[in-house]
């Protein structure tokens, strides 16, 4: 065990703890991992089947949007779309501009205020070396080390490996964003479900004097001594509006009030940007936003599965852990085997999710799933490991 000394604190700001794990606790700590990845694959499978039909029921709801949505104008609340899905393009302004009530920042016109709050905290990072030996142990070297940074969340450090030295004070502000009251589009009362919506974010110049304690900084305020040489526990405030402009939205005509759109099948059309932009591109791009999300989430569902089969296969690796090289070799062939698994029942998870619900796309899905397995069975490990050995 090591340690090193900040010359600014004289408090120890790193350790390295070196330990050795015989291979009777790893054979029974890949026990526990073989059970945890049976959790994790039926887990995987009902993310993914979940996943597809979220995106189906959100492309159908989008569809039956856009041929359903009713053209109306700003200037004037039509008591005959209420209920209807509605289009329009406007100015958005508040009645009374959104303010930070700690900070008593607000401005002209202001829609929407965020509040970014960072405080300059002690930081620990964790390095990890690991190596094999003979008989199936395995010896660990960790280091631990710390550094101070800018956050926008308070960091325990209660848990700390090396807590002396490297305490971080309570966050007491933390950032936020605040709404403009009786904001309107035209003559349309406008809910915070639409505004949340609206995301271009400006970069706000604060005319307002720096509360008790604070000082302005550039374009914000900051709590310490000097805002050059930041020590630990100091805050910075900066501030990013929406203000007063023309935007278009789609959403729901609610007795005079635009709010989120209910579909059917439970889905929820509330879309707004910035500028004149048609009821087709405001769609349009709702539909790529949730295709992004759905490729996200079956990359997620994907790499679960594929790390529940690896954590199933760690018990056969470690009766090879005698020998450091086999330890590798058949890790690498279970890697396989995991690989070999997770990418056919990924692909047959997402067929069958749209078997349910579109069968054509679904049955050549299917038909991708069998043509993956097949290929990926030319890598078995079997054979690449026993000829190894």
């Amino acid at each position: 065990m090591s340690d090193s000394f900040d010359p600014d604190s004289g408090a120890a700001s790193g350790l390295t703890e070196t330990s050795t794990e015989g291979w009777g606790s790893r054979l029974g700590g890949s026990l526990i991992a073989a059970l945890i990845g049976l959790i994790m694959v039926p887990a995987a499978v009902a993310l993914l089947y979940w996943n597809e039909g979220r995106a189906v029921d959100a492309i159908r709801a989008l569809n039956r949007g856009a041929a359903a949505i009713v053209e109306v104008d700003a200037a004037a609340v039509d008591p005959a779309t209420n209920g209807r899905l509605v289009h329009l393009s406007g100015m958005l302004r508040p009645t009374t501009p959104a303010k930070d009530p700690d900070f008593g920042v607000t401005g002209d016109g202001l829609v929407r205020l965020s509040r970014a709050v960072e405080m300059y905290q002690w930081e620990e990072e964790t390095s990890t070396k690991s190596q094999q030996n003979i008989g199936g142990s395995k010896t660990t070297e960790k280091t631990y080390t710390y550094q101070r940074e800018w956050s926008v969340q308070p960091i325990d450090s209660e848990h700390f490996k090396v807590p002396g030295g490297h305490r971080n004070p309570p966050m007491r502000v933390r950032s936020a964003t605040f709404d403009g009251a009786g904001v309107k589009l035209g003559a349309w009362q406008v809910d915070p479900s639409v505004l949340d919506k609206l995301t271009m974010f400006r970069p706000l110049a604060v005319q307002s004097a720096p509360p008790s304690g604070y000082q302005a900084s550039g374009d914000g305020f900051y709590h310490g001594q000097d805002p050059g040489q930041p020590a630990i526990g100091d805050v910075r405030v900066s501030f990013t509006g929406v203000s007063a402009q023309t935007v278009s939205v789609a959403a729901a005509h609610a007795s005079g009030v635009l709010t989120a759109y209910r579909d059917p099948n439970g889905y929820t059309i509330a879309l707004a940007e910035p500028g004149v932009v048609s009821a087709v591109v405001l769609f349009h791009d709702e539909k790529k936003s949730e295709g992004i999300l759905t490729w996200i989430l079956r990359g997620v569902g994907f790499v679960v599965m594929l790390i529940g089969f690896v954590c199933m296969t760690r018990p056969l690796t470690m009766l090879f852990a005698v020998l450091p090289f086999l330890e590798s070799l058949v890790g690498a062939g279970a890697f396989l085997v995991a690989l070999t698994l997770a990418v056919p029942i990924t692909l047959l998870t997402i067929a069958v999710a749209w078997i349910v619900h579109r069968p054509l796309i679904g049955g050549l899905l299917l038909v991708g799933a069998v043509a993956a397995m097949l290929l990926l069975r030319q890598l078995h490990p079997r054979r690449t490991v026993c000829a190894a050995i």
